[in-house]
């Protein structure tokens, strides 16, 4: 089933702006490290990227550095995030999160 989520926040720009909507894939079949994944916390949705995925649940983090990658149980996530940008999963997802906060860059 897919479905469309609004976003909040900006840390994950320039992928995706608060305000924007997104398609998630739920539940989400094979997520795994480099993807993008909605997820349910205190009553909010949030998007971050999959750093690495356990029985437990995936661990998570955004690509602008600033919260701290943690751990989601399987049932607080919603799904697996659908898009054309190849930047959004995958190896080449891993690699734009790390570049970006290696060298910090800022995106209004």
């Amino acid at each position: 089933m897919v479905k469309a989520v609004k976003l909040e926040g900006s840390s994950m720009l320039p992928l995706f702006k608060g305000g924007g909507v997104v398609f998630v894939e739920a539940p989400p079949a094979g997520l795994s490290p480099g993807d993008c994944a909605v997820y349910a916390y205190e009553g909010r949705l949030l998007l971050h990227r999959v750093i690495a995925v356990n029985d437990a649940g995936p661990l998570l983090a955004d690509d602008a550095g600033r919260i701290a990658g943690h751990q989601v149980p399987w049932r607080d996530v919603m799904g697996r995030v659908l898009s054309r940008n190849p930047l959004k999963n995958g190896a080449i997802g891993l690699l734009y999160s790390s570049l970006r906060k290696k060298f910090r860059f800022h995106c209004a």
